[in-house]
């Protein structure tokens, strides 16, 4: 079936509400400029370390999100990627392992810097990077319409919007996936929301946008077949002003001083923290095209 325009009316107002639901809570709170996101890419590659191995969560969850998809049928040795969003490559990394080409897409380019030093030093001659702000991004520009097998995305403001959407369906020949929070849970936001704020832990990345972006892709007459990855961690932490921008990110407190408020009161504590982390996988086949 042709690709088609992804609709804003079906079934009601049920598109529409959850187009709403799904892009509320999908993009980010605040604005994310290249200059921006250079800096966040440098926190995170600080914890990665020069070979791109330190976080052995992050690692684990990428393998086992390799192997979901490989028992899937896919990431086939004939077969290609793109990971739009990318951050760092890791998931480009390991997909340039199993598949013919792999391709990571973010508008940051000290991860492209970073990411491309990896695939050297991992002798991944298959693996490429490539620099957009894939939200800003005409794919007339480019020639990735309808140039890869699976269209991959996780944790990213690069799949919020009915825009993106239509965009990550367009590159794909065959597949796409999402992978976002359904559920998270931190020692020490609990604290500092009940303590600084006088509120009750709600984490900003409660599901909401995962339930949401389902229910827009089936409204759409497309598939999607869920999965879950779980990981829960205890970690030590340094209370500076990054950390504090991390919990006031999680509890969505972003007007000015929240950080800093933080920041005052976990320099009290001793640095012992405990997360849960549910996250979820929609993997659906652009070919399939059902009519709602």
């Amino acid at each position: 079936m042709p690709k088609e325009s992804i609709s804003t009316y079906t079934f009601g107002d049920e598109l529409a509400h959850f187009t709403q639901l799904w892009e509320e809570r999908s993009r980010p709170p605040t604005s994310h400029s290249q200059e921006e996101w250079d800096e966040r890419a440098k926190e995170w590659i600080a914890g990665l370390g020069a070979e791109g191995t330190d976080k052995e969560s992050s690692n684990a969850r990428v393998r086992a999100t390799a192997e979901y998809l490989r028992s899937a049928g896919l990431l086939q040795p004939d077969s290609t990627a793109a990971d739009v969003g990318c951050g760092p490559g890791l998931f480009v990394s390991e997909f340039a392992r199993h598949i013919k080409y792999a391709l990571g897409i973010d508008q940051s380019r000290v991860f492209a810097e970073y990411a491309r030093e990896i695939f050297k030093k991992r002798g991944l001659t298959n693996a490429a990077y490539d620099v957009h702000d894939f939200i800003a991004l005409d794919l007339a520009d480019t020639d990735y319409t309808g140039a890869f097998d699976l269209v991959f995305t996780s944790i990213t403001p690069a799949a919020s919007g009915k825009g993106c959407l239509e965009k990550l369906i367009a590159m794909s020949r065959a597949h796409c996936y999402n992978a976002s929070f359904v559920q998270a849970t931190d020692s020490v936001a609990e604290r500092v929301a009940r303590d600084v704020f006088g509120e009750p832990f709600r984490s900003r990345f409660d599901g909401s946008g995962f339930y949401a972006m389902a229910n827009v892709l089936w409204l759409n007459g497309y598939y999607p077949v869920t999965s879950y990855y779980d990981d829960e961690r205890d970690e030590k932490f340094t209370p500076d002003a990054d950390f504090a921008a991390n919990i006031a990110d999680t509890l969505g407190k972003f007007a000015d001083g929240d950080a800093e408020k933080i920041l005052r009161y976990i320099e009290k504590y001793d640095g012992e923290r405990h997360t849960e982390y549910r996250f979820g996988g929609l993997l659906w086949d652009v070919r399939t095209r059902g009519r709602r």
